[in-house]
């Protein structure tokens, strides 16, 4: 009687474990942007649904040169560890070099500064529905802010072969009031630049897309360098905009691949 008892208490020790490991493989498999990749962009916030499927207009360089095709993007910042980390900066800043900007700047303009790129994790959590925010505000532009840098560093080097792409998109007033001059994307290596692409509005083709709830796009580079960190520049036509929300960063892409455009 106790061998058999012991048996079913054996054979119901193993059935939980292989239960537990079976939803931990399902928990893994339904969420892959956990380890780097890349969750479908449906239900998206403001425009709707966000499409990784190749139909998104797409400017893409490798050494300055525009790759042909339409972007995918297959991975994110957490290909390179767990937890990459966000910020903001400004004038194509980053570390140490940002800090005399900031001892400039008057408090307001300051905090402005600080607070003009909100909900920062959702453009490193893998999910194209969730985006970064830009925001311009009334006194931020001027004399010594020229742009608004978003910062992200990842956890290791992403290596040459590899991609600095952003997703983006853009709300209606930006669009329609053609706010946006130019934004670039640009690698670091520590605090050394080590590559930068820069596209105009005219190239994202935006005043194209009106009728488009946010227009959507794909903007970055291949790169021919490693790099651990990359900021995504954004800068505006008009110094004294007070618009509210001007961009949405819904990704960081590491990783991807091209197709033929629609």
């Amino acid at each position: 009687m106790k061998t058999h008892h012991l048996f079913k208490k054996t054979l119901l020790a193993s059935t939980l474990a292989l239960a537990a490991m079976s939803l931990a493989g399902c928990q893994a498999e339904g969420d892959p942007s956990e380890a780097g990749g890349i969750t479908d962009g449906s239900g998206g916030t403001g425009g709707g649904s966000i499409p990784n499927d190749g139909s998104v207009p797409t400017t893409v360089t490798q050494g300055g040169v525009a790759l042909p095709g339409n972007f995918v993007c297959t991975a994110g910042a957490k290909q390179y560890g767990p937890s990459p980390t966000v910020s903001t900066s400004a004038n194509g800043l980053v570390g140490a070099a940002v800090t005399p900007l900031l001892a400039l700047l008057g408090g307001s303009t300051l905090n402005q500064l600080l607070n003009s790129v909100r909900d920062q994790p959702y453009a490193v959590d893998g999910k194209l529905e969730t985006a970064a925010v830009y925001s311009l505000t009334l006194g931020l532009l001027g004399n010594l802010i020229s742009s608004l840098d978003f910062v992200i560093g990842l956890n290791g080097s992403a290596p040459a072969g590899s991609f600095a792409v952003f997703g983006l998109s853009f709300p209606v007033a930006t669009v329609e009031l053609s706010l946006i001059q130019s934004v670039t994307v640009t690698t670091f290596l520590g605090t050394t630049e080590q590559e930068t692409t820069t596209t105009d509005a005219s190239s994202l083709d935006l005043l194209g897309a009106v009728g488009i709830a946010e227009p959507f796009r794909y903007v970055g580079m291949k790169v021919t360098k490693p790099y651990n960190s990359v900021s995504v520049s954004l800068t505006p036509t008009v110094l004294s905009a007070n618009v509210g929300d001007a961009m949405k960063v819904h990704e960081l892409c590491t990783g991807g691949r091209f197709v033929s455009a629609p």
